[in-house]
């Protein structure tokens, strides 16, 4: 799942800069999110991760991020909760931010896979927030240490960019991702089996059993 996403990405971007580029078509205006009143359109919600106006070899990082934050999730618990996690971080990415340029005028449009793989890396340094691993196999430290460093990447990015709407969307997603694994490990209460009627059950009484006179047994064979 995490391969056919990436490849969507790469074959979105290469149409993006092809149709502005050489067609003069807006397409990041049509797909990213534009946070101001007025001015959204439903499918921005979700269309702002197929554009990206950054520098190629930052949209590539991007990839390779996606890549090592989702592939472990996948493997451990399967495509169908990939994809419901990167459905949970596009939305907990834009509607916050959305939310946050209706008050705050002029904010910056929002685009980029950047939610996906924030998302992903919060969801699995969740899972493991108990356990030691490494950062890239030179300095140890917890998953809740990992996922600090994480949102203090974050606060630096704004720092130096001013980027509200990003600031918000990263905050977002790094809570959506730890919020649905949190649903997904959540204790869940046994069902209580129903008690099958006299009508469902498919059985028929057949009277008789061969039984002679006197004895005190029943008459009946199930």
């Amino acid at each position: 799942m995490v391969k056919k996403l990436i490849v969507g990405l790469v074959v979105a971007y290469v149409l993006q800069l092809v149709l502005e580029n050489w067609f003069g078509i807006p397409v990041v205006n049509l797909l990213a999110l534009s946070p101001t009143p007025g001015n959204l359109a439903v499918w921005q919600l979700v269309t702002y991760v197929l554009v990206d106006v950054g520098h190629p070899i930052m949209f590539l990082l991007g990839l390779l991020f996606i890549w090592w934050a989702l592939s472990p999730f996948e493997i451990g618990y399967g495509p169908t909760r990939t994809w419901q996690l990167c459905m949970v971080a596009l939305l907990s990415a834009s509607i916050p931010a959305y939310v946050v340029g209706l008050l705050i005028p002029m904010s910056p449009p929002l685009f980029g896979s950047h939610p996906l793989w924030m998302c992903g890396i919060a969801a699995v340094a969740w899972l493991y927030r108990d356990q030691q691993m490494s950062l890239f196999g030179v300095m140890p430290m917890t998953a809740k240490q990992f996922l600090l460093l994480l949102l203090g990447m974050s606060l630096l990015m704004f720092l130096a960019s001013k980027n509200h709407t990003q600031l918000v969307a990263d905050l977002g997603a790094v809570a959506g991702g730890i919020g649905f694994v949190r649903w997904m490990k959540r204790p869940r209460t046994p069902r209580i089996a129903r008690k099958p009627s006299a009508r469902g059950r498919g059985l028929k009484v057949i009277r008789g059993g061969g039984s002679s006179e006197g004895e005190d047994r029943p008459k009946w064979l199930n």
